[in-house]
């Protein structure tokens, strides 16, 4: 009774609250992230007392703060826990969902809803993970404990099999894997032609085991660098020596290579917990990516640009813009980076010269209107993923309009082909870090189009490279 005592007396503590509210109403943080904020600078004073008794204390204070914080956001309802290798099987799951999982234990994904390019499906796809989407009421006759065999080349899931069926599916698995290891083996390769046509193979990644498996698998560089998805867990604003921690983890993994950072893509399916926002009719055409991180420019871009161009001493790295629709969109997070970069040199940390920065095409305005952007962007990258939405007017994440995205593919590659032409008579690159890079039917045509780069999900890297080898 006399520990739950001492923590209701925590939690009262008068000057805790009263910082707590004045940074929420001072600051328009949330309340988890200002309770956060106000703990820490606590925790931080009582350590510098060196005071045991005091000292003792932290441990308890952090635990309380991170039990309401969980409470604020929601977490301590949806986090889901597995203790051993499963099918996960849901309705519905979020990327923050999916990230707090040891992946080791997710053998594969059933989901009830969803689109094929839902950042869920696009992660799992990057970790080797296999997933089945839109299983509908197919997950209703599962039951905890059932054992499954889960068939993504035919799209469906087997309930209690026969283990005379199990065994055929583990020799084809089996004799699966196998095809992936002999493609392993020359995936450090080029990617060439027969005839001697090359293109560069990137990654997508957005962790530190992709990025390993983007090494494994015989990536040339980090093509994207999802930056916001190395914090879906966080219950705050990531600092800047946070940002600057966490990317240099992953550029480490690859440190001779060409690392291009997309700055901050929060929203739609990849909402922030530490941020309260209102609630949008159309959220992919709303307050999100840079749209979001300027408008909380100081708690979100700021942070992330001055770590990244501090990380720019020492390693090849180039800036990616989302959700760029007009010049003035770009003029104004140029002038931003350009702005922290004077700051930098200026405190003393010594920059050779700025960054290349770039934007991605996944607005029908920017991609229809290439002379507007060619003599301000250093380099183009195709997001595929949003740009057919956006073309199709089908939301990405609603399954019952995901035929439309299918049939946006040739629009995409007309799209595609003009936009290259424009862009590589003013020497700039393009490269294609969306689905559309991974499609192996339409392969050839991209390397018609001379693009100079196909970013995939490390999983499949070595694949795509043994089918460019294939091909005439």
């Amino acid at each position: 009774m006399e520990i739950y005592e001492a923590h209701i007396e925590i939690l009262n503590d008068p000057e805790l609250i009263s910082k707590t509210i004045q940074s929420i109403e001072k600051e328009s943080w949330s309340a988890h992230t200002a309770l956060h904020k106000v703990v820490t600078e606590y925790c931080d004073l009582l350590k510098s007392l060196e005071d045991s008794y005091l000292i003792g204390r932290i441990e308890d204070i952090q635990m309380l703060s991170q039990m309401i914080i969980g409470y604020l956001v929601g977490s301590e309802k949806n986090e889901i826990k597995l203790n051993k290798p499963s099918i996960l099987v849901a309705e519905k799951l979020t990327t923050n969902q999916f990230a707090a999982i040891k992946s080791e234990f997710i053998l594969g994904i059933i989901i009830a809803k969803g689109g094929t390019t839902d950042h869920l499906i696009i992660l799992a796809k990057a970790l080797g993970i296999p997933s089945l989407i839109n299983a509908g009421l197919l997950i209703e006759k599962i039951e905890t404990g059932d054992k499954l065999v889960l068939d993504t080349l035919k799209s469906t899931v087997f309930i209690e099999p026969s283990p005379t069926f199990i065994q055929t599916s583990k020799m084809s698995k089996e004799s699966f894997e196998h095809k992936q290891r002999e493609q392993i083996t020359s995936s450090h390769k080029p990617a060439m032609t027969k005839s001697g046509v090359k293109i560069a193979i990137h990654a997508n990644i957005g962790s530190v085991l992709e990025a390993q498996a983007a090494l494994t698998n015989g990536a040339e560089g980090i093509g994207l660098l999802r930056s916001e998805l190395c914090f879906l867990e966080c219950t705050h604003f990531p600092t800047e020596n946070e940002q600057y921690e966490t990317f240099k983890e992953l550029l480490d993994i690859m440190p001779k290579s060409l690392h291009t950072v997309r700055l901050l893509d929060f929203g739609t399916d990849k909402p922030l917990e530490f941020l309260s926002l209102d609630q949008e009719e159309n959220p992919a055409m709303g307050l999100r990516a840079l749209r979001l991180g300027i408008t909380y420019y100081n708690q979100l871009l700021k942070p992330q640009i001055r770590a990244i161009l501090r990380l720019s001493k020492e390693y090849t790295i180039r800036i990616l813009c989302p959700m760029i629709a007009t010049p003035a969109d770009f003029d104004q997070i140029y002038q931003l980076i350009y702005s922290e970069y004077t700051q930098l040199k200026k405190e003393g940390i010594q920059l050779n010269k700025l960054v290349p920065v770039g934007i991605m095409v996944e607005i029908p305005n920017v991609v229809i209107r290439p002379e507007l952007f060619l003599d301000k962007v250093d380099f183009f990258s195709f997001g595929t993923n949003d740009l057919s939405q956006f073309l199709m007017a089908a939301d990405r994440t609603n399954e019952k309009v995901a035929n439309y995205l299918h049939e946006a593919k040739e629009s995409l590659l007309i799209l595609i082909n003009e936009f290259t032409k424009k862009a590589h008579k003013k020497n700039k690159t393009v490269s294609i870090c969306g689905e559309l890079a991974s499609d192996t039917s339409i392969i050839y045509k991209l390397l018609q189009m001379n693009i100079d780069v196909l970013s995939i999900a490390p999983a499949l890297i070595p694949e795509i490279k043994a089918c460019i080898r294939s091909l005439e």
